[in-house]
């Protein structure tokens, strides 16, 4: 049976997820990977990010650079921004010149790491991605942390804010916004005004 929410993934979003299955399937390091966030719940548009998770033989994470390339392939870049949760999990974020964009996290496989309701199975090579569901919502971008890795995530946050703002979501850019100024007034590299 075919899922449904396949076909309300636009061109581009399909593309990024088509190239994530092929490398992903081929790679002896990856055991699974999903897509969770809006794609997911069948409710993408043409400025939906690609949120993926890659379950990965452990370490894996730390030399994935390889794999993000051949996912990304060609496509023009704007902004990446790559960084680390802790020692379990490395991560990818791209913003394209087509305005698409892909966060690729590559997580060490048998670490707890909680999978809500909806997600998108890509593949499952060792039948991995049930031991993981959880119950509850996903998380929500009005929980999500601002202005991550001091400062290195700016760009990112601010073409969420830009996201958000295209879709009339006036309220969450609003409380976005206040978390990451928070933040940037944290940060000692930005100098005041005075």
């Amino acid at each position: 049976m075919v899922d449904e929410r396949w076909s309300t993934i636009p061109p581009l979003q399909q593309a990024l997820i088509q190239a994530v299955i092929e490398q992903g399937e081929a790679h002896t390091a990856i055991e699974a990977g999903v897509v969770v966030g809006s794609l997911a719940k069948g409710k993408a548009d043409r400025v939906s990010d690609v949120d993926v998770l890659l379950l990965a033989t452990p370490g894996f994470h730390k030399q994935g650079d390889a794999l993000v390339h051949s996912i990304v392939g060609d496509r023009a870049v704007f902004h990446c921004w790559q960084g680390r949760h802790e020692e379990v999990c490395s991560y990818w974020r791209y913003i394209f010149l087509d305005m698409s964009s892909i966060e690729i996290h590559i997580l060490d496989c048998g670490v707890g790491f909680p999978l809500a309701k909806p997600y998108l199975p890509l593949f499952d090579k060792t039948s991995c991605l049930p031991a993981l569901e959880v119950g509850g919502p996903a998380p929500s971008h009005w929980d999500f942390p601002a202005y991550m890795a001091e400062g290195d995530g700016l760009v990112w946050e601010l073409f969420d804010c830009l996201k958000w703002a295209e879709r009339g979501q006036r309220g969450l850019v609003r409380h976005h916004l206040r978390k990451l100024l928070a933040e940037m007034d944290k940060d000692p590299n930005i100098a005041g005004r005075g």
